[in-house]
């Protein structure tokens, strides 16, 4: 997993599952807008972080594991947006801090279990979390299981499974949506991601879920 990180670190690239489509879908099930401080968990290189306040007018506040990742985004130079090393199982920030945290392609890679117990305990009472991760949509064989784990440094979890973690953790309400992966469609809003990756302005699930 280390080497996935600093590789794409390296690069300077980050993706996620679904690309910007899928964070407006997010952005809209969590009913963000310019009041709102939101958290981005995993913000890499800073395009979705920017993308997220560029949509919406909100302040945000990205973090990612990733130092090179992070040195990357304060590039860009947006003063409504923050970004910092921070780690998704051990969040440096008070209680009920965020009205909303989203993440994408990243809380697969945590503890997840402590992960979203964290967004749990940093967003404020009614706040919302926003996930897309990789969900299988059906039950493989456990050789596909380890495969794909010992190859990406991921191991996807079921929409049971997720729903699971999240009521665990306190989630209420939970809306889900799962949309099968098009492999061309993901080429395509990986290249638009790319794009904006390099300019110079400055098995999916969507998750939302209240705090009450």
């Amino acid at each position: 997993m280390y080497g996935y990180f600093e590789i794409q670190a390296k690069i300077g690239i980050t993706k996620h599952m679904g690309g910007l489509e899928a964070t407006k879908k997010l952005l809209d099930l969590c009913k963000v807008d310019e009041s709102d401080q939101v958290l981005v968990v995993g913000s890499g290189n800073g395009v979705s972080a920017i993308k997220i306040h560029q949509f919406t007018g909100c302040k945000v506040t990205g973090i990612d594991i990733s130092e090179d990742m992070v040195k990357r985004a304060r590039e860009k130079q947006n003063p409504e947006i923050e970004f910092l090393v921070g780690n998704a199982e051990n969040l440096n920030f008070p209680n009920e801090t965020f009205d909303a945290v989203i993440s994408e392609s990243v809380t697969g890679f945590t503890n997840k279990a402590i992960s979203i117990s964290e967004y749990y305990r940093v967003l404020k009472v009614g706040g919302y979390l926003g996930l897309n991760e990789v969900t299988w949509m059906f039950n493989p064989f456990s050789e596909i299981k380890n495969n794909y784990q010992n190859f990406m440094g991921i191991k996807p979890e079921s929409r049971e499974g997720w729903l699971s973690f999240l009521e665990k953790a306190g989630f209420k309400d939970i809306t889900s949506s799962v949309y099968a992966m098009s492999p061309w469609k993901q080429f395509m809003e990986d290249l638009e991601l790319k794009a904006w990756s390099f300019s110079e302005f400055g098995v999916d699930s969507l998750n939302c879920n209240s705090k009450k």
